[in-house]
């Protein structure tokens, strides 16, 4: 009986201590900022995406300026996104497409306590981050893999500003 119990004693720790499966993914984004209808200047990021069991974690680093770096954390559980002191909830309707840019829909996210000058919408998927970032009182954020999709800027600031 003795050593059944040091069996599951070696067990359980055994298994409370083993690594969650995660998997790191980290590229670039070029992120364009816009001030009403035209872009006001562009910054480079790098984006660390950390995927674990109940949790993913965006970090996006910019390579200029470190004070501008963010994070952002999607629980798939609750289909939830926790960005700075807010949740993000998805709204009804609203997704966006854009296979150039990921097999997956954007989903159009806002503030759970909407706030009259809080952030948002933010278009996000899982697979890509974020997409956008409108602001009701400051400029509006897109955030682009490629320079080859400038073209589609448009329709993404048509979304957020919709």
């Amino acid at each position: 009986m003795r050593r059944a119990f040091q069996i599951l004693f070696i067990l359980l720790i055994s298994v409370s201590c083993s690594n969650p499966k995660k998997e790191i993914i980290t590229e670039n984004r070029t992120l364009f900022i816009f001030d009403l209808d035209s872009i006001k200047q562009t910054e480079n990021y790098k984006l660390t995406i950390e995927i674990r069991d109940t949790l993913t974690k965006y970090n996006y680093q910019n390579l200029g300026d470190e004070s501008k770096n963010m994070n952002v954390f999607y629980i798939p559980k609750t289909k939830t996104l926790k960005f700075a002191l807010w949740k993000y909830i998805p709204k009804k309707g609203g997704g966006f497409k854009a296979l150039s840019l990921s097999s997956t829909e954007f989903v159009n996210y806002e503030m759970q306590e909407a706030e009259t000058d809080g952030t948002g919408p933010i278009l996000f998927n899982p697979e890509y981050g974020i997409l956008g970032i409108g602001n009701v009182m400051a400029p509006n954020f897109v955030y682009l893999k490629n320079q080859s999709d400038i073209k589609i800027l448009d329709k993404i600031i048509d979304k957020l500003t919709e």
